[in-house]
């Protein structure tokens, strides 16, 4: 006959490592177990906890719900039983509005279950979709994340994962025989991290608390920086990188990247400014020719769903020449399309800056649907670059000329003072202010408290 004790025992020495686990990411003794004493049997083996640990919890005192799904318990398969319980955790979230944690080491499906495995992956994936959007969704990867679940990595705001895990929608196995690819680059987090689908990266489990407690931060509206919101800028100039600009305009080391290793053209993040949490989002004019590809228009919109859903201002920073030219401009159109549809219906404040260059679509998308629009007196916003525009307009005159690169800078510089200055269409009332570089912070400060609740 089993008693209390035994059933204990068994479920202690069955999740020890994976409630280290949780200890280590969330605030001491703050972890509640649910649904502790769920178990089955199957053909091989017991199921202690049915391989799944649940409760609530705190994360630099913010109130979550999670789950983690525990790998030493059947490899962390996914069946119908244990699917009920991760349902439950999910639900839970949003019952009581927390964000969710969801920790997923698993092999895949218990295929001896048969359609009842799918019964549960299916019910899982439903759930993830209910709560998206209702509270933050953060799925860790905390070692393989194979099978149907791999998709839960796109029904997610964020997907932080160690350097060693594995996203794959079948066994790597599988995938590189037919793709004729080493096992080792199948799922690979690098790899993933590249294509967008994992959105930080994290060595160990300190690093995870603290991105985590940096999401939470964002989504709890209220930020923790001593930065001094009278500050001015320093060493801001035509020309200055993307991070630079960044680190230099928020409040001090509150900048944290979001997929930092995809579409690099496009940076984007949260921080604090002047203690309110914003998104931010960045283009560098030294990556991929200073133009919006495809993929970075999918990481923009991407990332303003996540500030939607975290009621989150954004902070556009712009020095952009436009759109990518190539043959794959199909893509190009669906998802600077998609990118259009998102900033122009997104429900939160906008706030753009251009440091450098707005040009063509650059201008439509990341500057014309904000708020408050300020530029720096030396920014450049047109249709066309100045030259090029004055190589179109003035051919004739260019082409007769002796000196014809002369002439055209000439030229250039005289249209783009009448045409494409931040003063000349800031008095057309295109601009709500033009700026030296070095007050950029104060004015986004000044800005923000007077937009923002």
């Amino acid at each position: 006959m089993e008693t209390l004790k035994n059933v204990k025992s068994a479920l202690n020495a069955a999740n020890k490592d994976i409630i280290g686990f949780i200890n280590a990411f969330v605030d001491d003794k703050s972890f509640v177990e649910t649904d502790a004493f769920v178990c089955s049997q199957t053909e091989l083996a017991d199921a202690p906890g049915e391989g799944v640990v649940s409760g609530f919890a705190s994360v630099d005192d913010n109130g979550v719900c999670l789950f983690a799904v525990n790998s030493k318990v059947l490899k962390g398969a996914i069946g119908e039983l244990n699917a009920k319980k991760i349902v439950r955790a999910i639900n839970n979230a949003v019952r009581m509005d927390k964000p969710l944690i969801a920790v997923w080491d698993t092999s895949g499906a218990r295929f001896a279950e048969g359609i009842g495995a799918l019964e549960g992956y299916g019910s899982i994936l439903r759930a993830y979709t209910v709560a998206y959007g209702e509270v933050p969704v953060i799925s860790v990867i905390k070692g393989n994340n194979l099978g149907l679940s791999a998709y839960v990595a796109g029904i997610s705001d964020f997907v932080i994962a160690y350097p060693d895990s594995v996203i794959a929608s079948a066994s790597p196995l599988v995938i590189s025989a037919k793709a004729g690819v080493d096992t080792k680059a199948v799922g690979s987090v690098k790899t993933s991290a590249q294509n967008g689908i994992v959105t930080n990266t994290v060595k160990n489990d300190k690093e995870l608390r603290q991105t985590l407690a940096d999401i939470l931060t964002a989504f709890s509206g209220t930020g923790k920086s001593t930065d001094d919101p009278n500050r001015v800028c320093k060493g801001l100039k035509a020309g200055v990188a993307a991070d630079a600009l960044i680190k230099e305009v928020f409040d001090k080391n509150s900048f944290f990247a979001v997929r930092a290793d995809f579409a690099p053209v496009a940076v984007t993040g949260f921080a604090t400014l002047g203690n309110i949490p914003v998104g931010v989002v960045a283009t560098d004019i030294k990556q991929s020719d200073g133009r919006l590809t495809a993929d970075a228009c999918v990481k923009i919109s991407e990332f303003l769903n996540v500030c939607e859903n975290a009621e989150c201002p954004v902070v556009f920073l712009t020095d952009c020449i436009g759109t990518e030219q190539t043959v794959a401009d199909a893509a190009l159109i669906r998802e600077m399309s998609n990118l259009l549809y998102s900033v122009n219906t997104i429900d939160v404040d906008m706030f753009s800056v251009v440091y450098g260059k707005a040009i063509g679509g650059a201008y439509t998308a990341l500057v014309a649907p904000c708020a408050y629009k300020i530029a720096w007196e030396t920014a450049e916003i047109g249709a066309l670059e100045s030259e090029a525009a004055a190589r179109l307009l003035y051919a004739d005159e260019i082409k007769s000329a002796k000196n014809k690169d002369k002439t055209a800078a000439t030229l250039a510089t005289a249209y783009g003072g009448e045409n494409c200055s931040a003063l000349a269409l800031a008095r057309s009332g295109y601009f709500d202010n033009v700026i030296e570089p070095n007050l950029t912070r104060s004015y986004l400060i000044a800005a923000l408290l007077a937009h923002v609740e």
